[in-house]
């Protein structure tokens, strides 16, 4: 099962969404939302926009957050956006900022005219070389704010060949401390996902170290930490650690490069499948993009080189796709929760890939997503682990049934068998000793016949120890009992009567009922009395009753019988193990058995098995006094079946009889 930890994680995490799903920025922190489709545009080097002179009114028209490459694509020059606000006079005595989300590549910002900072630092500190990708925050001046209307400029600069622009919001005019606060509380989010993922790769890998078998483990955590590693690198806080855009976004991308690998892997893994063919020719290559990475240190260059790589992200995923439907065909467990979590995955990645391309003004979900999919998986080789230990356990308790097996056979061996192995001994050298061999046939006898009942015995301590270690039978069949039972009963060695609705079925292991009743009727003991009858009756709740009454003119004979199968099994005897052997086949038919002396001179065994009949057709049976006489006292139903009435009148003719001498029902 997953561990405590793992649970509790889970809650705290399940506990963290939903406080983040109702958090609301404070309404009195937002000055201004500056994001919508009024923002003019001028693709032109020159910076006349920054003239006081300059008519905005022979500007086009665009949306901000955009991608501006996507408006022109052969332009290659410096961007304009240009945007009209106004401040309140409530709102101008507060310490403002402009919020802007993810631009691409660098930026300059002017409040009416003045230029207040560039490529995320303010203006008078130098900014980075590269800083594409990141959310800007720029404080006001509060002395470069007019009560009224203020205009906005931003300068775009790219030379990425797929992004230019604004990319995703929020764009807006917050107080500083909440555009403070809430960069960093979006940073922090991002962390507990990272956390997540630390412990998932941390908690399969701990697992594999116990479980070597299962590569799937390994897989599964080097796949959950190349993922850590590459949404660390993303992630804002990894400026305030180390603050060297360059180094970091080279590791962000080395993640990115081989996660496929991993996925991959991990898939293969998981579904027990061969690597195909090119498989390390793909690994190799992308490590040899590394080392590109690494010999070209530009992040431009890299840049641009995953906004084509990652388009192959999609067959990837196709690929897992593709196999787990296949896997799915053929039930492979797990293979629904797997094709459930790629489904999500495939549309975060879709997603993703519209919104930094500029197509999609939306929430990036791939941190989620990818969160679902290891959670998913995560329960996913949890189950697969459970079951392995469950076939584990089955296989155990078979071993344990058969060393309890063993046990037994060699207990009764032991109990049976030393005493006639050593009278047998005892002949074997009283014939070898002897010197008139030729004249000792009857000692010859004498070992034969001991070790004939050597080997009868044999069979029953076998089928009683295979019996006393089975917990339940093997399995159930359902057949009408009246057909059943004619079959089972030994023709000519009792006198039977049946008085069982022929409706009646049964539902139990056929094998053993027919074991039971055969060794009922051909217990050897049983055979020494004088009669030996049996009534199939049933009581007012269904349940069919095999009542056996045996008398024997001597009645010490029958209670000498009764008491040695009624003591303690202390000392056994070859009688007491084929008794036992019925006892346990009546324990494994979860029926009762009544064994008990009648008037000193009868004995009654009444076997009761539980059966099935239809409601409307039970109906009191009475019980026959006389010993192997048919009676059928059922009453005839109102749409009796034409050869059950002529069965019914032929018994009746016959209680009107008395009855034969050795008078026997065969089947």
């Amino acid at each position: 099962m997953i561990s405590l930890p793992f649970r509790r994680l889970i809650l705290i995490y399940f506990c963290f969404i939903s406080f983040n799903c109702s958090r609301t920025t404070d309404e009195s922190t937002v000055v201004l939302k500056l994001d919508g489709e009024d923002w003019g545009i001028y693709f032109n080097d020159s910076a006349d926009l920054l003239n006081p002179e300059f008519n905005p009114n022979n500007l086009d028209i665009t949306t901000v957050p955009n991608n501006f490459r996507n408006l022109n694509k052969t332009y290659s020059g410096s961007i304009w956006i240009r945007k009209s606000f106004e401040i309140t006079t409530e709102q101008h005595q507060k310490s403002l900022a402009l919020q802007l989300g993810k631009v691409y590549q660098s930026d300059e910002v002017f409040v009416n005219g003045v230029l207040i900072g560039k490529n995320n630092s303010a203006f008078g500190k130098d900014p980075e070389e590269y800083s594409f990708g990141r959310p800007r925050i720029y404080p006001i001046p509060h002395d470069l704010l007019l009560e009224g209307e203020n205009v906005l400029i931003i300068k775009i600069d790219s030379s990425l060949s797929t992004s230019a622009g604004i990319i995703t919001g929020p764009i807006r005019i917050v107080t500083y401390e909440e555009a403070i606060n809430g960069n960093l509380y979006d940073s922090l989010v991002e962390l507990i996902f990272v956390g997540f993922y630390l412990f998932i790769a941390l908690f399969f890998f701990i697992n594999f170290f116990n479980l070597r078998e299962n590569k799937e483990y390994l897989s599964f955590s080097v796949l959950a930490l190349i993922f850590s590693g590459y949404e660390l690198c993303k992630n804002e806080v990894r400026f305030l650690i180390f603050n060297h855009f360059a180094i970091l976004k080279f590791f962000e991308y080395s993640f990115l490069l081989i996660l496929p690998y991993g996925f991959i892997k991990f898939i293969q893994d998981f579904f027990e499948l061969k690597p195909f063919k090119y498989q390390r020719i793909y690994l190799f290559f992308q490590f040899f993009f590394i080392l590109v990475f690494l010999i070209v240190q530009n992040p431009v260059f890299w840049y641009n080189f995953i906004g084509y790589w990652d388009i192959h992200l999609l067959a990837v995923i196709g690929y897992a796709i593709y196999v787990t439907i296949l896997k799915f065909r053929e039930q492979k467990r797990g293979s629904t929760i797997h094709l459930l979590a790629l489904v999500y995955l495939l549309y975060s990645i879709l997603k993703e890939i519209l919104i930094e391309r500029g197509y999609l003004n939306s929430p990036s979900s791939l941190e989620t997503s990818f969160l679902v999919y290891l959670i998913l998986m995560t329960l996913a080789l949890r189950f697969q682990f459970l079951m392995m230990k469950r076939k584990l356990q089955n296989r155990y308790d078979r071993l344990k049934e058969a060393d309890s097996l063993r046990e037994k056979i060699f207990f009764y061996m032991d109990a049976m068998i030393s005493g006639p192995l050593k009278l047998m001994k005892d002949k074997l050298s009283e014939y070898r000793e002897s010197a008139q061999k030729t004249k000792d046939k009857n000692l010859v006898k004498e070992v034969i016949e001991v070790q004939s009942s050597i080997d009868n015995v044999m069979d029953d301590i076998i089928e009683l120890s295979r019996l006393e270690v089975l917990k339940e039978v093997p399995f159930k069949e359902q057949v009408n009992f009246v057909s059943f039972i004619n079959d089972v009963i030994p023709e000519d060695d009792i006198t039977y009567s049946i008085k069982v609705n022929p409706e009646t079925e049964i539902l139990n292991s056929l094998d053993l009922i027919n074991s039971v009743v055969v060794r009922l009727v051909d217990f050897p003991p049983f055979k020494e009395f004088n009669h030996n009858d049996l009534i199939i009756t049933q009581d007012l709740k269904g349940n069919v009753h095999f009542r056996f009454l045996l008398f024997h003119s001597n009645s010490k004979v029958a209670q000498k019988l009764f008491n040695e199968l009624s003591e303690n099994y202390n000392q056994l005897t070859p009688i007491k193990v084929k008794w036992a052997i019925i006892l346990e086949i009546v324990r494994l038919l979860g029926a009762k058995i009544d064994f008990k002396i009648i008037k000193k001179k009868y004995l009654k065994i009444d076997l009761g098995i539980s059966a099935i009949v239809p409601v409307s057709e039970l109906q009191p049976i009475k019980d026959s006094t006389a010993v192997g006489v048919l009676n059928q006292t059922a009453k005839k139903s109102e749409k009796e079946d034409w050869r059950v009435t002529l069965k019914r009148i032929w018994k009746f003719l016959k209680e009107t009889e008395i009855k034969l001498p050795n008078f026997k029902k065969k089947k």
